[in-house]
């Protein structure tokens, strides 16, 4: 039987793979299944329910289902991942019929933005470092 706190980490990570699953809906659907396998077996046919881009909902949790059996030794245990479009997330990044521009994506203005925002971000500064500088203007 799976606690509460482990309930709610698997549906959030859950929901990390299906962002379009409601987080509440998955809870439900893992509550629901918690008594058919151990923790470890049920947050398994969790996200390999999730694996299956045709559902819409993890109702089907608690029900039999390929989802409860592990893959073959040295199968495939993942199917096709696709990405998301950021504004629709219930579409595929490269056919989201709510957004007009569609074609090929220019890398180079990715990246050119990406260096940009580095560029201008502060450098991270370890907390003992921070210290350690703070006690040496300190005279310390």
């Amino acid at each position: 039987m799976m606690t509460r706190a482990q309930t709610v980490a698997v549906a959030t990570a859950v929901q990390q793979c299906r962002p379009e699953w409601d987080h509440a809906g998955i809870v439900a659907a893992l509550e629901k299944a918690s008594t058919l396998g151990t923790p470890a077996e049920v947050a398994a046919a969790a996200f390999r329910l999730a694996c299956n881009l045709k559902l819409r909902n993890p109702g089907m949790l608690a029900q039999p289902g390929a989802h409860w059996r592990a893959p073959a030794e040295g199968g495939p245990t993942v199917s096709v991942v696709v990405t998301r479009c950021p504004e629709h997330p219930e579409h595929p990044a490269a056919r989201c019929p709510l957004c007009e521009t569609r074609g090929e994506v220019d890398h180079d203005a990715g990246v050119a933005a990406v260096r940009e925002v580095l560029a201008k971000a502060p450098r991270y500064e370890p907390p003992a470092v921070k210290a350690a500088r703070a006690a040496e203007r300190r005279g310390a």
